[in-house]
């Protein structure tokens, strides 16, 4: 006894046109409301649903590390206290004399200067008022 076996075709569903179509209707595949359901929506890939996005959350999260160089810090009373009179002031003396430890230096102004220095400027980075000190006293700048 042979058996046939019958071969169908189903109608294939095309969504989105209409509700007698089979497949979505109205709402093709899209589900009801909200942005995505509607047409010309568009949504970044990094978009979070308005919670706080990962790039802005990473400061705050656990082993952050912000990078700045570090900076010794010296003051205007350490080298007037320290240094000898008609010295010059730069960053290999100061490293010599192990009053700093690093190549970035920022001199303060907690002080007064009342010896004739030579201050080598570009080794140093200076606060504003440590500036108008060193001007107004005997030491200048090289």
């Amino acid at each position: 006894m042979i058996i046939k076996s019958k071969v169908t075709t189903k109608k294939k569903k095309i969504i989105g046109r209409g509700i007698g179509s089979g497949k979505g209707g109205h709402t093709s595949t899209r589900g009801t409301k909200g942005q995505k359901s509607r047409s010309g929506s568009h949504i970044s890939k990094y978009f979070e649903g308005g919670q706080n996005p990962l790039i802005r959350r990473v400061p705050y999260l656990r082993g952050f590390k912000r990078i700045k160089e570090p900076v010794d810090i010296i003051n205007l009373s350490t080298i007037d206290k320290y240094f000898a009179k008609e010295d010059e002031i730069n960053l290999e003396n100061l490293l010599k004399r192990g009053f700093v430890k690093r190549k970035k230096v920022k001199i303060l102004s907690d002080g007064e200067i009342t010896k004739e220095f030579k201050i080598k400027k570009e080794d140093f980075i200076f606060s504003q008022k440590s500036l108008d000190k060193i001007e107004k006293s005997k030491a200048k700048f090289i």
